[in-house]
């Protein structure tokens, strides 16, 4: 389930590190609808990855090292759920906040929802994929042991290593395929990524944007498509669309 929000602002100044307050303004939205859904997601004790993720858009933007100037004082956010009752629950949670304010920070606020639309998704019906980043993609290699995290982007020799174990570590339980195996099998091939850096929870993240390739079965292409690739994708990471 794909769904675009475009919300109005009160006025143009955005932080660099929005991701957070915009997830923050889903929570809150999901809360006040369905708090057993919220609880499932959120509740004490749920560290796990979730089956959704989303981007943000700001149109007419020009981004400083101080934060984001949006001219059009408008915002969409991109939400897309492999989950579909997860779906429908975050559509009918922001159906509800339409008309509310919500503030953002202490010098901005969502005054309304504007227009909400539901997507088409695409169908995956080939074994090979080109994939565009609606927003960048994180590949996290964390070290349990010394509580550290290291990230990586295409750049890295290594990348593909760390994004394939953490893809095992996630999927092990969920599908009944031998996923292990067609991870292991994923051909990912760069076409135009690029590295950058953004700031979530004050931390600056190298990561990646652009077009990719990816080549294996069709099952774990059409979770990627729908629930993201990557590591923190509920945080506004990771999210992708079809590049034809």
């Amino acid at each position: 389930m794909r769904l675009a929000v475009t919300c109005e602002l009160e006025n143009e100044a955005m932080p660099l590190d929005f991701r957070r307050k915009i997830l923050s303004f889903l929570k809150y939205a999901l809360s006040n609808y369905d708090k057993k859904s919220y609880e499932y997601l959120y509740g004490k004790g749920k560290t796990e990855p979730k089956d959704f993720c989303f981007s943000v858009y700001f149109p007419e933007a020009k981004i400083s090292g101080q934060g984001i100037n949006v001219r059009s004082k408008k915002l969409i956010i991109n939400i897309s759920s492999y989950d579909i009752e997860l779906g429908i629950n975050l559509y009918n949670s922001l159906i509800r906040q339409q008309w509310r304010t919500y503030d953002l920070s202490t010098f901005n606020k969502i005054k309304k929802i504007i227009n909400m639309n539901l997507k088409k998704e695409k169908i995956i019906k080939n074994d090979k994929v080109q994939f565009h980043t609606l927003s960048p993609i994180v590949i996290r290699d964390h070290n349990k042991e010394l509580g550290t995290d290291w990230y990586l982007t295409f750049e890295d020799n290594n990348y593909e290593k760390i994004l394939k174990r953490n893809l095992k570590s996630e999927l092990i339980n969920k599908f009944d395929e031998d996923v292990t195996k067609d991870i292991d099998n994923l051909k990912i091939s760069d076409i135009s990524m690029k590295k950058i850096i953004a700031k979530s929870y004050d931390i600056n993240i190298p990561c990646a944007i652009g077009n990719f390739a990816l080549e294996g079965k069709q099952y774990l292409l059409n979770y990627f498509y729908k629930a993201g690739l990557g590591s923190k994708r509920s945080l506004g990471f990771s999210l992708l669309d079809i590049f034809e």
